[in-house]
């Protein structure tokens, strides 16, 4: 066997048993669904943080 062969062969192995998951997987997914966290607070809704050295313009 040469490795083009080697490698055909795994990747095929891999292809099936990964055919053969994805339906377990989608019914645990379908089950137990992922709750979303809370939104990331943005840039514009936090306050400016001061860093040292730096002058700011008066308003």
């Amino acid at each position: 066997m040469t490795i083009f062969t080697t490698i055909g062969a795994f990747a095929g192995l891999f292809l099936l048993v990964l055919m053969a998951v994805t339906p377990a997987v989608v019914d645990l997914a379908q089950r137990f669904p992922v709750r979303h966290r809370r939104p990331a607070v943005t840039k514009a809704a936090r306050p400016a943080a001061a860093t040292r050295g730096t002058v700011r313009a008066a308003a």
